[in-house]
């Protein structure tokens, strides 16, 4: 009898993690601002695919989810790919992801660690980075590596700025060097509103520091796993109860928003952390909604 419990204890464990595993929110944030913008805009962020068909239908169920909530445009905050797990790298989840993607809606994409440690690798995969970087920007996807873009009709800037790698290195302590953002990217103007995509958050003063209005990012995946009440548990550094693990975070006039994530690479775990699609309005009254799937 004891063998029962223990057969249906482990069970019941399995759907449990399955189920926490599975499936995606869809989580919506809604920010005011003071500058001059025509009206709300309505933009969907997605981060950390890593190669993920979501809804195991070739992310035909992702794409719709997408097409439903009507966005001006997607923003992708980094990690599409994964650069060590499918040894062929040809990506090709990601590629036939992008290439519906592209052909829907207007996407700016901005680098993650990942991108950066693939296009580091091109010794041992030579040319490959660059050819798929080259077919991302023949689908029109707008790349914003260390590179921005105006939108004009809609006083919108968007920034995305490339993490050297050495600062994802595991038990690394310390901010971005004094300047660096403003080397790479430039000085922003004031009287836009200025998104800056940017995949590791911990270095949130910093963003704060250079003056974005909205920071998106992304990298931590939740923690992998939520404590009700504490938030998650690890990052992909090994850190403890990382401090800008998913959410809002605000501070002087910048806000930003972390993602938990879409996809998962190595250990798809996930436990009281969904996955998720964030949407932004700009705009609206400040609050926060968020939806199951």
């Amino acid at each position: 009898m004891t063998y029962v419990w223990i057969f249906a204890v482990v069970v019941l464990l399995i759907v449990f993690v399955y189920r926490q595993s599975s499936g995606y929110n869809i989580v919506e944030y809604e920010l005011t601002t003071s500058k001059d913008i025509p009206g709300p805009i309505r933009f969907v962020m997605l981060s950390d695919l890593h190669d993920t068909d979501v809804t195991h239908d070739d992310n035909k169920g992702l794409i719709e989810a997408l097409e439903a909530l009507s966005p001006d445009f997607v923003i992708l905050a980094g990690d599409v790919i994964t650069s060590y797990v499918n040894p062929s790298r040809d990506h090709h989840v990601s590629r036939d992801f992008l290439s519906s993607l592209a052909s829907r809606f207007e996407v700016y994409y901005g680098y993650g660690n990942h991108e950066e440690r693939y296009r580091k690798d091109d010794e041992e995969y030579p040319g490959r980075f660059a050819e798929f970087e080259s077919f991302v920007k023949g689908l029109g996807i707008h790349v914003l590596s260390d590179d921005h873009i105006h939108l004009s009709d809609k006083n919108i800037s968007i920034y995305g700025f490339d993490i050297p790698l050495e600062y994802y290195k595991r038990f690394r302590r310390g901010g971005i060097a004094g300047g660096m953002i403003t080397d790479k990217l430039g000085a922003l103007l004031p009287e836009r509103y200025n998104i800056l995509i940017a995949h590791d958050p911990d270095f949130f003063d910093e963003y704060v520091s250079y003056g974005a209005d909205l920071v998106l990012s992304g990298h931590l995946h939740g923690g992998m796993i939520v404590l009700p009440g504490i938030g998650g548990i690890i990052s992909p550094q090994l850190q403890l109860f990382p401090k800008y693990d998913f959410g809002v975070f605000c501070k002087e006039d910048t806000t930003m928003i972390v993602s938990r994530g879409i996809g998962w690479h190595s250990i798809p775990l996930r436990i009281f952390n969904k996955a998720e699609i964030v949407t932004v309005t700009i705009g609206g009254q400040t609050e926060k909604k968020q939806e199951g799937i």
